[in-house]
């Protein structure tokens, strides 16, 4: 493990005995109840074999946070444990939960016009609007006529078919004389009315009459004046087709008149005009609170059925090893896939890097010759480079599935920490402990160079156009990346010393591990806000790496210093697995961005787990 709170490394080093035997058995789930702290029982810690990393004194900066607001509850209705069954390891799961299987939990005893907490007529009439958006009006005007119940009154009818006839006097009319309309929701909707008559009056290219209605019917009314401005100018348009891609109008051909309606409901009270596709609104909106809900769920484009309350198999959770890797001589420290999934990098105290393929599990290349040991690798966007830096103040470019040493970037003055790649495949920044950045070409010019901090770890945005880095003063540093300049964007500041980043794929959100107390956090890059915090990994003295995993990266993966993997829910912040196997402290966990769902842990004990 890299420690915290040192940068140069030890004249000499002492290493520390490790008290766990090394064993064979898989990667196995615990109950994460049952995982204690090791060093409850002493406030010192061992020193390791290890390069130090120290951090700057500096002002705390207090940043409380409300952490009711942060959680969220699980269902009271579901309750999953994994323990661990008898000796051999094999994994059990009591799951303990209420499924209704089609059974319906309604009180149809409440009121004969509710049904439990649902109106019988708003839901006759919801069925009565789905019914004729899907075609079949017999059955809708035959269930309209058995239950005595309509689905809009008749001057709402009659509004729509004025609107879709172009009617524009008996659309007013009819639309003045709906109850429960706001003053200011009328204007603006004669508006939106008085709008569609002026665009139609311009298609048909009778300009005098469209400018009687913009001067005598739009303008008094008190709308937008911006917006009367963008109209006045439709009347210099020289064509047709110039005027509706400046208004951004279909025409009276298009679906102009069916939007208005649409336009329009936002102003009329919804029990009056029931807004469109409403019960198919409804059914999504259950649909994604019954994936929201399931823990285990990785996969927005992953069909389920809404006939019975979903949730995912927790065992397609890859809880249990695969295989172990063997081939380091001491701890491995910082683990990379490839973009391509076919590749996994481990990077060592051993000084070596290697190269494994992932479908054969075996050793590709065995990269050597650095003077100091490697801490931090990163894969081109293409996957044909590989960048490598460490303890020293170099970068080291490989081809690494042939094993050749492409160029060494020598210009930073102290130890080098981390890179990252640009899109184009042509560029990367590294940052270091001399609080520079460097944006280098592969060729060994440097494009840029900026003051910064003293920098720990770094990330671009996937569309490239945001850097984001973490420091040794404790903030998170974001900084806009255009034509090869940075801009300060931003600054997030916690109260202890951060030891890993990763943003999501959408660049929103970044990904933090911070110590004492050992969380990891979650926060919104653009407004800046702590949105959820994970807690229950061990991490006092050594960089711990983490890491997202899922197709939708709905869960949260850290190592931690009692040997053991932690998996949380991105979105509940629940503890959902405790992985143990390991006999050191685990020092960075890598999802594999494609294929079916692995990760790999890299640890002291000098092993890889997948």
């Amino acid at each position: 493990m890299i420690r915290v709170d040192s940068l140069s490394p030890p004249s000499a080093v002492s290493s520390a005995a490790n008290n766990s035997q090394p064993s064979s058995r898989p990667l196995q789930v615990i109950d994460p109840s049952s995982s204690s702290s090791s060093s409850s029982s002493s406030n010192s810690v061992p020193k390791r074999k290890r390069q130090r990393l120290h951090s700057t004194s500096s002002d705390i900066i207090s940043t409380t946070t409300d952490r009711t607001n942060m959680q969220i509850k699980d269902n009271s209705t579901r309750t999953t444990r994994t323990t661990l069954n008898n000796n051999n390891g094999s994994n059990s799961t009591d799951v303990s939960q209420q499924q209704s299987n089609g059974k319906s939990s309604v009180d149809r005893t409440s009121s004969p016009d509710m049904l439990g907490r649902v109106k019988k007529e708003e839901l006759v009439r919801l069925i009565l609007q789905s019914l004729n958006d899907l075609g079949y009006r017999d059955a809708a005007e035959t269930l309209e006529k058995d239950a005595g119940i309509p689905l809009e009154s008749n001057t709402v009818t009659r509004l729509r078919q004025g609107i879709l006839t172009g009617d524009w006097s008996l659309a007013e009319t009819l639309l003045t004389s709906l109850s429960g309309i706001q003053t200011n929701d009328l204007l603006q909707g004669q508006f939106l009315i008085r709008q569609q008559k002026f665009l139609e009056l311009l298609e048909a290219e009778k300009t005098m009459k469209a400018l009687q209605v913009l001067r005598n019917e739009l303008t008094p009314l008190g709308q937008s004046i911006e917006r009367l401005h963008q109209l006045s100018s439709l009347i210099f348009c020289s064509s047709v087709e110039d005027i509706k891609s400046q208004a951004q109008w279909d025409g009276i051909n298009g679906t102009s008149r069916q939007q208005l309606l649409v336009d329009l409901q936002k102003y009329i009270p919804p029990s009056i005009m029931i807004p469109n596709e409403r019960l198919l609104t409804l059914m999504n909106q259950a649909y994604e609170w019954q994936r929201r809900g399931c823990l285990y769920h990785s996969d927005s484009t992953a069909d389920f059925s809404l006939f019975s309350d979903h949730v995912c198999d927790k065992r397609l959770f890859p809880s249990s090893t695969i295989r172990i890797l063997e081939g380091h001589t001491d701890e491995v420290w910082h683990l990379s896939f490839s973009n391509s999934g076919r590749y996994l990098t481990s990077v060592s105290k051993d000084k070596t890097c290697i190269i494994w393929d992932m479908t054969t599990f075996e050793k590709v290349q065995i990269l050597t010759g650095q003077d100091e040991c490697a801490s931090y690798c990163a894969w081109s966007p293409d996957d044909s480079k590989l960048l490598v830096c460490g303890v020293d103040t170099s970068l080291v470019l490989w081809d690494p599935l042939n094993g050749k040493l492409l160029h060494t970037y020598t210009e930073h003055k102290d130890q080098v920490t981390s890179c990252v790649w640009l899109p184009d495949g042509e560029h990367f920044i590294s940052g270091a402990c001399d609080t520079s950045l460097c944006l280098w070409h592969i060729d060994g010019r440097i494009q840029n160079r900026w003051s910064a901090h003293r920098t720990v770890d770094m990330k671009v945005t996937p569309d490239g156009k945001r850097l984001v880095t973490i420091s040794f003063d404790k903030c998170i540093g974001i900084y806009d990346l255009v034509d090869f300049k940075l801009i300060d964007i931003g600054k997030i500041s916690e109260n202890e010393m951060i030891t890993s980043l990763t943003i999501t794929k959408d660049g929103r959100y970044a990904l933090t591990n911070v110590q004492d107390p050992p969380e990891l956090h979650l926060w919104d890059l653009n407004e800046q806000q702590l949105v959820r915090k994970y807690s229950g990994q061990k991490q006092k003295s050594f960089v711990i790496r983490s890491t997202l995993g899922g197709n939708d990266e709905s869960f949260v993966l850290s190592g931690s210093e009692d040997n053991c993997v932690y998996v949380w829910s991105r979105e509940h912040q629940t503890l959902l697995e405790v992985l143990e196997g390991h006999t050191g402290t685990v020092n960075c966990v890598s999802w594999c961005p494609v294929g079916l769902p692995k990760f790999a842990s890299a640890s002291d004990d000098k092993t890889i787990r997948m």
